[in-house]
């Protein structure tokens, strides 16, 4: 009588849980089919087209962007302006003639047609046409480094982008892997259960967790479908344009200590270059201006029929304008050195801004690198042997089912959270570089302070290799 009882209500408890299970997929059947909509989409994009790298993503935005043609046209003109500030005026001809002698030799005076030819060339004041085609000549060498750091900013998004997008690929393959792992373990909480080996609660707990790796998936590919409009945008083409980009990141390296990223930072940011070049071009226009306080020469020379004698009719000459307006010449100055005074406000306030993104960047690259090494040499290979020790407790029937769960909770944050440290590794490292002003591996610097920093880091990872091994053992 006793064995039918439980018969009826194990049979009633399979029910309730198969009831249960009916029910979270009904809530969740939207998800996923919005997860398989973002799969078949992004799949196809990404198994089209040539696979692009870092760097070849990088070079394609910078070919593309419009806002570079714009740049590269800007320096094109300020090039322009260079021949049009050293070239003189244009000399001018003036021709007269007198009415009544029009008509040749039968003219009333009978000597014929008497004109009056003129040629004048202006010139200006000693150094005027030179310190014009300096300035015009800086200004040009500013363009140029409006356009450098248009492209530092064009690669910083580019590897930002493609950062992001490589976390987003590894972190689907980690939350697939994961849902196996989980449906396994649901498999065995249902033998278990249907044994009467364990309790009701692990089958749901297996079946929650289940389906929110799943809800997991469906936020990962929305975000790649997001991602993929924004690489497109910035690539100049259709938001829905096929993209296949590699998922190779590049190996994290030391960074050099913040002094001498600091020379780099000021010797080459094209920002610092370009405000220091309107520097230079203002204080030619103000020596400019000081010269406009001096008069222009005029020289001339005619020919006028006009008079009886042959040898007074060729005459040669010089002129100057008499600069009497002296209080528009005093404002003309004026405006140069408040040009001067702005442009020095503005290179000042660039250099605090740039060392003080120089230091942030820093120290989120140190941040990444230390994350990176503690999720792959620590945590990670913790939580796995953690994950794996609890397996094996449960299946030889001790432990609970929600330390179970738990355990593949941590180790998957664990993994998400090493691609994630990678991803913002090269994220900060594009930062840096861009306040740098170039590719740190392109500098003089670098590459001692590289090995310099290689070497104390396996330093201290020989030191720290002991101790993990003792706390393992023990």
């Amino acid at each position: 009588m006793f064995a039918q009882y439980w018969w009826c209500i194990a049979a009633l408890s399979r029910r309730f849980v198969v009831a249960v299970v009916a029910v979270l997929s009904l809530i969740f059947a939207p998800a996923l089919y919005a997860a398989e909509e973002y799969t078949r989409s992004v799949t196809l994009s990404s198994s089209s087209g040539a696979v692009m790298s870092a760097q070849a993503l990088v070079d394609e935005a910078l070919r593309a962007n419009p806002g570079i043609t714009a740049l590269e046209a800007a320096i094109q003109g300020a090039e322009a302006r260079i021949v049009q500030s050293t070239a003189l005026p244009d000399p001018q001809l003036f021709t007269a003639v007198a009415p009544d002698t029009i008509g040749g030799y039968n003219s009333p005076n009978g000597r014929g047609s008497n004109v009056r030819v003129e040629l004048t060339q202006t010139l200006p004041w000693l150094g005027k046409l030179r310190l014009r085609g300096d300035a015009a000549t800086k200004t040009a060498e500013a363009e140029r480094g409006n356009l450098a750091l248009r492209r530092l900013e064009l690669r910083t998004v580019a590897l930002s982008y493609y950062a992001q997008w490589n976390y987003i690929h590894q972190a689907i393959t980690i939350n697939e892997r994961n849902s196996t792992l989980v449906d396994e373990l649901r498999r065995v909480a249902e033998a278990r259960y249907a044994a009467g080996i364990t309790n009701q609660p692990d089958v749901l707990l297996a079946e929650v967790e289940l389906q929110h790796i799943r809800h997991r998936s469906v936020q990962l590919r929305r975000q790649l479908a997001t991602l993929r409009a924004q690489i497109n945008t910035l690539l100049n083409r259709s938001t829905t344009a096929d993209i296949a980009l590699s998922n190779a990141l590049p190996p994290p390296t030391a960074i050099p200590d913040f002094d001498t990223l600091r020379l780099i930072a000021l010797s080459q940011h094209p920002g610092l270059a370009a405000a220091k070049q309107q520097i230079a071009a203002s204080r030619d226009r103000e020596q400019l201006a000081d010269k406009d306080f001096y008069p222009d020469f005029k020289l001339f020379t005619g020919y006028n029929s006009l008079w009886d004698e042959t040898a007074k009719r060729w005459v040669v000459g010089i002129g100057i304008n008499l600069p009497l307006g002296r209080d528009k010449y005093r404002a003309a100055r004026d405006e140069s050195r408040a040009n001067t005074v702005g442009w020095q406000s503005e290179l000042d306030e660039l250099r605090s801004q740039v060392l003080g993104d120089l230091e942030e960047a820093r120290v989120l690259v140190n941040e990444a690198l230390h994350t990176i090494a503690l999720y792959e040499h620590d945590l990670l290979p913790r939580t796995a042997e953690n994950l794996s020790a609890t397996r094996a407790a449960y299946g030889a029937g001790g432990g609970r089912f929600s330390e179970l769960i738990s355990a593949e909770q941590v180790h998957l944050d664990a993994e998400l959270s090493l691609q994630r440290a990678r991803a913002d590794y090269l994220i900060a490292k594009a930062a840096l570089e861009n306040t740098l002003g170039g590719p740190l591996a392109l500098s003089k610097y670098s590459q001692q302070q590289n090995s310099n920093m290689a070497a104390s880091q396996n330093s201290a990872t020989a030191k720290i290799k002991p101790n993990a091994t003792s706390e393992h053992a023990q």
